[in-house]
């Protein structure tokens, strides 16, 4: 759901599914760093 959030992932504006996966891997791993820091 968090992933969600993100406005980019929830509407899929990239073309290829390669650059959807590079944003989604992107935005886990900023997900994963904030709870670290926590």
């Amino acid at each position: 759901n968090k992933l969600k959030n993100a406005r980019r992932a929830a509407t899929r504006y990239d073309k290829t599914a390669e650059s959807f996966l590079g944003f989604i891997d992107i935005t886990s791993i900023r997900l994963w760093v904030r709870l670290l820091s926590t």
